[in-house]
């Protein structure tokens, strides 16, 4: 019997096609029979790579062709990094599934024999990243430094920061895509919670479908890892109270502690993994800053969710609440409004110079 076959988008990174191979390869391993070809396309955020993702003022700018494609069933599924599906899932759309997460943390890269510790950071230091998030926390820990911008998929901002001419001392990137790429031998530290909080959903990959798709929702269902959607349905609750996106200073850390109250469920294919999961108490942190560091707004609880994804989300609410009563908005406002007022046109319809940043 022919099947009939089931594309599945993706953006061309390198990075996203490695994390579209792995749901693809766990589909066929489930689905003997059956193709899963892919169909690759090029994004607002890829066709933008000159300048920072704050400039470019959308929160849709790695999926909205995608979603185009899916709309118009060119493709029965989408593979996304869940950091860049906007909290608000465009209508028809559902998140049918969220693999289990690879390390979320960010983390330092350095040219190869080199070290130098954040606390010896000053400014003669060049710190090279594209997340307003890490920016903003990175100046707050290392007063003066510099932040350059540097977009770019892996390979290209690595060999950036590996050229004679070099101006960084150091780049800031997400362990994740490292880790997928087989570039862990170029973590030169790992940042830890107490450092810098992560970005909404960073470490973990979402799958989207057509939310009448009965077929291919079922074909995905089994990928979903529940211990990874509870911690980000909590993270990505606290951003869409704040309305936030990729391009705000949002910054996020869940963990499930052990208590009286904890539950455990088994794994899924999306897990690979035989063990038996905490489910029970969700811890969340989550932090607000301003584009310079200077004012910050932190909030953090824990609920026992106990599986359940309707509890996760409110837990990111009351986190939410906590930060609108300290401020947050105000501090947000802030930062959009800084982005859209201090653009320097070039004439090319690119900016040169953006508040906080040097392009």
């Amino acid at each position: 019997m022919t099947h009939k076959p089931i594309p599945i988008g993706t953006r061309k990174s390198a990075l996203a096609i490695a994390q579209t191979v792995q749901v693809q390869e766990a589909l066929e391993r489930m689905n003997p029979g059956k193709e899963f070809p892919l169909l690759k396309m090029s994004t607002t955020g890829d066709n933008y790579q000159s300048q920072p993702l704050s400039s470019i003022g959308t929160t849709a700018v790695f999926t909205r062709e995608l979603e185009n494609s899916l709309e118009k069933k060119e493709c029965d599924l989408l593979v996304h990094s869940l950091k860049d599906v906007p909290t608000q899932v465009k209508p028809g759309f559902v998140l049918a599934a969220m693999l289990k997460r690879e390390e979320p943390n960010d983390v330092m890269v350095m040219r190869s024999g080199e070290f130098k510790a954040l606390k010896d950071f000053g400014p003669e230091d060049v710190v090279g990243t594209s997340s307003v998030r890490r920016a903003s926390q990175i100046r707050r820990l290392c007063p003066g430094v510099q932040v350059k911008d540097v977009r770019g998929n892996i390979n290209t901002r690595l060999a950036k920061l590996d050229a004679a001419d070099s101006p960084y001392t150091c780049l800031l990137l997400a362990a994740a895509g490292l880790l997928r790429l087989n570039f862990d031998d170029r973590i030169t530290a790992t940042l830890p919670p107490s450092i810098m909080l992560h970005a909404v959903g960073q470490g973990s990959i979402g799958v989207e479908c057509r939310s009448d798709d009965l077929e291919t929702l079922a074909l995905v269902k089994p990928l979903d890892h529940l211990p990874t959607r509870l911690r980000c349905e909590a993270e990505r609750s606290v951003m869409r109270v704040l309305e936030g996106g990729c391009s705000v200073p949002i910054g996020v850390w869940t963990e499930f502690v052990e208590s009286t109250a904890s539950s455990e469920v088994g794994s899924s294919e999306g897990s690979e993994s035989s063990q038996t999961e905490n489910v029970g108490t969700l811890r969340l942190k989550a932090l607000v800053a301003s584009l310079d560091g200077s004012e910050i707004v932190e909030g953090e609880a824990q609920a026992d969710v106990n599986g359940s994804i309707e509890a996760a989300v409110e837990l990111g609410k009351v986190v939410a609440a906590q930060m609108l009563a300290k401020g947050a908005d105000k501090i947000l406002a802030k930062v959009v409004r800084d982005r859209s007022t201090t653009l320097a046109s070039t004439g090319t319809g690119e900016e040169t110079k953006i508040k906080g940043w040097e392009v």
